[in-house]
């Protein structure tokens, strides 16, 4: 594990925005020393050149032949300014005393030699720091002029230190603006993480995040909280199904038990009684198998977009209609069916139809008629059975619902739950609506797309 991936988001913003006023303030720093020690320098260079100016004017009058005694005493440098003349053979005349202080170098023995302009230099005079003039005072001659750097250093020290404690207090100040900010600006994070730990913790969605703002911070706690609140949906209707399941299992388990028990204690049995038993209990199975199918639909929800492709709703259709003919042969299938494409899974929209058809035969008279009508997106499909109560129409597609009037029919209340459970995860509706003259109609709607080439 690195460090990095052991600090915290606010330890990060907090070092970011200290790194980053830090290298500002260096930089500054480090600019305003260079030129403050610049522009001091240069001051030093001005009265340098002033004094060997000076010192120039009073040599005039000795026409380059100047006398030995000539050049004051400098008092040990340091306060007073020194001076003294090199020849073009390297030669050094200097005050008495004071020999040996300032070593010509090449440079400056070019300058005597005529073959250098003058120029300043920082060096050594005696062990102390100074801005050395050397410039040409006559044939052959040149005079170096030293004027100490020893304020001068003095006020630079001054000035760096001064502008280093600022840009440390600078850091420190932006470090604990930065941490500031950081609490502040990431305290719905912090809200957000304690509330998913807590969650992963107790298993329960039920928490939600304060959302104060609008920001980018905001807009994720309010898709948190939106997750959150659609996972507790989904457990919820999970533990609904599960509970609803168990409880309409548990009928035809007992009574089918009942049956196999009664096969079980009498093998004696009259056949015309064991022939309705079984009858009996071969109705149960299928009943049985036909809720768990139908559990399971609703359970495993809809295939991913991965799963769908185009396809024409009017061939699922009539492979509906041809399998509902075969288990209803007493029922009379009317059907009009003018294509449309949609992008859907071919199997679970068969299940679909299939389950308005068998619903339509279930509850219509014995022979029919059905009506199937599909235009474009739309399937209608209309029975001509007692109808639907308008108090139970909101509810006929929720799960385990029967009306009043359709409990005494085989069923589990299932089937167009998983009508409906298929169509939205399509994108689509389905609706039930009293048919005028009597009856049903079950309307299907899904979004088309563009037909195949």
């Amino acid at each position: 594990m690195t460090m990095r991936s052991r600090l915290t988001l606010k330890t990060r913003f907090t070092l970011v925005a200290a790194g980053a006023v830090a290298a500002v303030a260096l930089a500054i720093t480090a600019v305003a020393f260079f030129a403050i020690r610049t522009d001091l320098q240069n001051q030093v260079s001005q009265e340098v050149a002033a004094r060997a100016l000076a010192i120039e004017h009073d040599a005039r009058p000795y026409h380059g032949h100047i006398p030995d005694g000539w050049l004051p005493h400098s008092s040990g440098f340091g306060v007073v300014t020194y001076a003294q003349l090199i020849t073009s053979v390297g030669q050094v005349r200097a005050p008495a005393g004071d020999e040996g202080w300032l070593t010509p170098s090449a440079a400056a023995i070019s300058v005597a030699a005529g073959r250098a302009a003058p120029f300043d230099a920082v060096t050594k005079v005696n062990g102390t720091s100074a801005m050395v003039r050397t410039e040409p005072l006559a044939p052959g001659l040149a005079l170096q002029v030293a004027e100490p750097l020893t304020a001068t250093d003095l006020e630079v020290t001054s000035v760096g230190a001064t502008l280093a404690t600022l840009s440390a207090i600078g850091v420190l100040a932006a470090t604990l603006v930065g941490w500031a900010v950081a609490t502040t600006g990431l305290a719905p994070v912090t809200r957000l993480a304690s509330v998913a730990e807590e969650v992963s913790l107790t298993g329960d969605p039920g928490r939600r995040v304060e959302v104060g703002r609008r920001d980018e911070v905001g807009r994720l706690a309010a898709t948190f909280n939106a997750m959150l609140s659609a996972l507790q949906r989904s457990l919820d209707a999970q533990r609904r199904l599960v509970s609803d399941a168990s409880h309409e299992l548990r009928t035809p388990l007992a009574s089918l038990r009942i049956n196999v028990d009664v096969l079980a204690e009498n093998p004696g049995l009259p056949a015309a009684e064991r022939h309705e038993v079984l009858a009996r209990v071969t109705d149960q199975v299928a009943e049985l198998s036909r809720l768990v199918s139908s559990v399971t639909d609703l359970a495993r929800g809809e295939p991913p977009a991965a799963e769908r492709s185009p396809l024409r709703l009017d061939a699922v259709t009539a492979e509906a209609l041809e399998a509902a003919r075969r288990d209803w042969p007493k029922t009379e299938f009317t059907a009009q069916l003018a294509g449309g494409v949609v992008d859907g899974n071919a199997e679970r929209l068969r299940v679909a139809v299939r389950n308005l058809l068998d619903n339509a035969a279930k509850f219509g008279p014995p022979e029919g008629p059905v009506e199937v009508r599909l235009a474009g997106g739309e399937l209608t499909v209309r029975d001509h059975g007692p109808g639907i109560a308008r108090a139970d129409l909101p509810f006929v597609f929720d799960r385990f619902y029967r009306a009043l009037s359709a409990r005494s029919a085989p069923g589990s209340g299932l089937g167009l739950a998983v009508v409906r459970e298929i169509v939205t995860g399509h994108g689509g509706t389905v609706a039930a609506e009293p048919a005028r003259g009597g009856g049903t109609t079950m309307r299907l709607a899904l979004p088309l797309i563009p037909a195949l080439s």
